[in-house]
């Protein structure tokens, strides 16, 4: 039985960074975002154009009211990925509780899951075979993200600050396992902060 390949994307934006490094960003954080209406209040209030958005997976970078940075990835109609700096999170789940009763949407702080992001020459080859990935988009856009579910990590492509980054978000248990196997490849862990 053939198994179905999972797709994966790399950027074509953005310079890849000489050293292998695994950061692991304590102030990010991840918020599920459903709802039948998900899709008007991310147009109407946050002002986001979502029309490239056509596949699951696919995600843009943008700032809210105040500056604060995300990335946010489409799942379905109704449902979105947010990974964010604990400010933006507080910014953002602010907005929402000032629309509750204007659409029907639900936020959702996903404490269970915590972030390592890693670069460098060897990152897209790694992502790719630790995860089963196959390459097959090629993003153009540097405020375009990507992300795929792999068994149980959500692995994202992204540029921050004009470099190209991977981040792996699951339960702490696993992230750890994948960590250390990451350093067994020759990721350098830094306990410097990962670009925002």
């Amino acid at each position: 039985m053939m198994s179905t390949p999972i797709i994966f994307a790399k950027h074509r934006q953005g310079t890849v960074a000489a050293e292998n490094r695994l950061f692991s960003p304590q102030d990010l954080v991840v918020l599920d975002f459903s709802g039948f209406e998900t899709t008007p209040f991310l147009n109407q209030e946050l002002g986001l154009n979502l029309n490239k958005l056509m596949a699951p997976g696919l995600g843009l970078q943008g700032l809210l009211v105040g500056g604060h940075s995300f990335a946010v990835y489409y799942f379905s109609e109704t449902a979105y990925r947010f990974v964010l700096s604990e400010s933006a999170a507080q910014a953002l789940s602010a907005l929402v509780s000032k629309h509750d009763s204007d659409y029907d949407i639900e936020l959702v702080r996903r404490s269970d899951l915590a972030i390592a992001q890693l670069s460098g020459q060897a990152a897209l080859e790694t992502v790719l075979n630790s995860f089963s990935l196959t390459p097959g988009l090629q993003i153009s856009d540097e405020l375009a993200c990507y992300g795929k579910q792999s068994g149980d990590v959500f692995v994202t492509t992204l540029v921050q600050q004009g470099q190209q980054h991977y981040q792996l978000i699951a339960n702490q248990e696993s992230l750890s396992l994948w960590q250390a196997r990451l350093a067994e490849q020759g990721f350098a862990h830094s306990d410097e902060h990962a670009p925002n």
